[in-house]
């Protein structure tokens, strides 16, 4: 080969492996303000949660457990009540508390930081968060508040009722509601057989089917139906059978929560995918930064108590003899062993 050839080949070789191709994936980026917060009419303290997107060589987990990469320095949250021309009637301030009382989890349990305010939350107006921070865009997001969730069954001295027909859980739409979720808290008593006195109150919880309302302005009323084989299948599959306990029903709070749009929005697009796409949209509400600020409410009816027939069911029943209930008759505690009645 020619020796003008060879140099250039030369130098092309020291060219190519010489050129920079590194990708710094930790360029600068832009701050995102991140916001979470649900307000609810029915509580005294209301909270709001406020980090900072990061980024570092570690992961995008790294941050997470650092809390100067996590929180900003200062920040000034205040919550405006506005009524329906949107005018400011009341003004609020959020206050920081920072606390390391916490389980374990992924974010830093080190100055792990909330703000709180005690401002009175009234269904019959709308309320704006606004943020306030040095350096960094602002961020602001409004919410409407939801209504009362009255539960029309149980009500009173009802009582709960597994036999034939199914047992009804019943509520009425409340206003600005978008999506509700029931729950039944079925609370007992266990303790071994040996010596009753050494009981324990247990509480197992039963999740009622997600509901949505077709409108926003309190209008229809909800119905969610439990059969008895549904119902005393999961009884005995998540309290199981025994032979050294016994247990005795204590009573069951009914709950119903209620989300407001965007936040029934937030949970649906939040819902693992279906399909072959796995990629799920991004869904915020918060303007001049990426999270939810809305409100939820409560309705419950507590110590409600089964009839007399599901009681017979609970201590006797197909699905639930051997699992140490207690039926109470007269002087003798009876209960139920390879479907005979054992009293003691």
């Amino acid at each position: 080969m020619p020796m003008k050839n060879q140099i250039l080949t030369f130098f092309a070789v020291l060219t190519l492996f010489s050129c920079d191709n590194t990708l710094d994936i930790n360029a600068d980026y832009d701050v995102e303000n991140v916001v979470y917060g649900l307000l609810d009419k029915d509580l005294d303290t209301q909270w709001v949660r406020l980090h900072r997107t990061y980024l570092g060589e570690d992961g995008i987990l790294s941050g997470a457990v650092q809390s100067d990469s996590l929180y900003f320095d200062t920040a000034a949250i205040y919550l405006a009540q506005l009524n329906a021309s949107g005018n400011v009637v009341n003004t609020y301030e959020f206050y920081r508390k920072d606390t390391s009382i916490l389980e374990p989890g992924v974010f830093t349990t080190e100055n792990y930081r909330m703000y709180w305010t005690d401002a009175p939350i009234d269904k019959a107006f709308e309320y704006r968060i606004r943020g306030f921070i040095p350096g960094n865009n602002n961020f602001e997001a409004v919410t409407p508040i939801v209504g009362n969730v009255n539960i029309t069954k149980p009500r009173g001295f009802q009582k709960i009722s597994f036999g034939i027909s199914a047992a009804e859980i019943k509520w009425d739409a409340a206003i600005n509601a978008r999506l509700y979720q029931g729950y039944l808290h079925f609370r007992y008593k266990e303790a071994p057989r040996n010596n009753p006195l050494d009981s324990t109150i247990k509480t197992l919880t039963y999740a009622l089917p997600v509901r949505t309302g077709s409108n926003l302005n309190g209008n229809g009323t909800f119905v969610s139906e439990i059969t008895y084989d549904s119902y005393f299948r999961f009884l005995k599959n998540n309290i199981g059978q025994t032979t050294d306990k016994v247990r005795v029903f204590k009573g069951m709070d009914v709950e119903i929560w209620a989300a407001a749009d965007d936040y029934a929005t937030y949970i649906n697009v939040s819902q693992p995918s279906q399909g072959v796409v796995q990629e799920k949209p991004l869904y915020t509400n918060i303007d001049g930064g990426l999270g939810l600020f809305s409100s939820r409410a409560m309705g419950e009816q507590r110590d409600v108590k089964l009839s007399t027939t599901t009681l017979d069911s609970l201590w006797r029943g197909v699905f639930t003899c051997d699992m140490g209930w207690v039926d109470f008759q007269g002087l003798d505690s009876c209960i139920c062993v390879d479907g005979d009645k054992i009293c003691f």
